[in-house]
């Protein structure tokens, strides 16, 4: 999937559902006035489909209850109905800003194959179902001395769209130089798993990554950074990282 190019933001959705795509759908809707380019999105198919087709499977619920799995059919129904939802938002939240959007179903691992899709993308958006009813924190994770503008003028317009404060997890590959005491906004960390345990105790509305900054530069991390998070992340650099990738969908040609 990969759009023509833009001096504005083009941004993907990926998502494992639609509930996860409507939080990630939540946060891409307080940045539309920054994208006027295109707007994606990716529903992708978990491989786990198999576990339909075996007689009387049984799944434990979240209330630790077991029962039956349900049916392929049952299943295609819930990803269909998943499909149109998701669509319908790309359309409504695209409409006011009269720009171009797309959408695709996907089969494969949500990190990977919305990594993959993000070729030619400005910003991917892996999202989360919301899982706080109180507001959370936006955090930028990244490296000592690799602070981006682009990542911290998104930052700051979450912050002040969603009313909630933003923090910064700074990461120091061995000994911090305090040189100056650090901004008030932001907590040292020694490596990227130090952070990463914080971040699975903090109440977090979106995490921000640079893939071509660090510490998170791979889909390992990634995925690392999403379970930690349990929120949308939004991922700049995906596209560099990934443009060695075959893809063959592509944008219909902005105006």
């Amino acid at each position: 999937m990969s759009p023509q190019k833009s001096p504005h933001l083009r941004i993907l959705v990926g998502a494992g559902s639609y509930l996860d795509a409507a939080a990630a759908l939540r946060i891409v809707e307080k940045l539309a006035g920054s994208f006027q380019a295109a707007l994606g999105g990716v529903l992708v198919e978990e491989e786990t489909l198999e576990i339909c087709q075996i007689p009387d499977q049984r799944i434990v619920q979240a209330s630790g209850t077991t029962t039956l799995a349900p049916s392929l059919r049952q299943m295609r129904t819930l990803i269909n109905a998943d499909a149109r939802a998701f669509q319908q938002s790309l359309e409504r939240i695209a409409g006011p800003n009269a720009v171009n959007w797309i959408f695709a179903q996907e089969r494969g691992g949500l990190v990977r194959t919305s990594l993959h899709t993000a070729t030619g993308w400005d910003l991917l958006v892996i999202g989360y179902r919301q899982m706080h009813q109180v507001p959370g924190k936006i955090v930028v994770l990244q490296n000592d001395g690799s602070s981006n503008e682009a990542i911290n003028n998104i930052s700051n317009r979450l912050s002040d769209q969603l009313s909630v404060p933003s923090v910064t997890f700074n990461i120091a590959d061995g000994p911090v130089e305090k040189t100056a005491p650090p901004a008030t906004n932001t907590i040292q960390f020694r490596t990227l798993n130090d952070s990463l345990k914080v971040l699975t105790r903090t109440n977090a509305e979106a995490v921000l990554v640079d893939l071509r900054r660090g510490p998170v530069q791979s889909q390992s991390d990634l995925t690392r950074v999403i379970d930690a998070a349990r929120c949308p992340v939004i991922v700049f650099g995906a596209s560099e990282r990934q443009a060695h990738l075959e893809h063959n969908m592509h944008m219909p040609s902005v105006s």
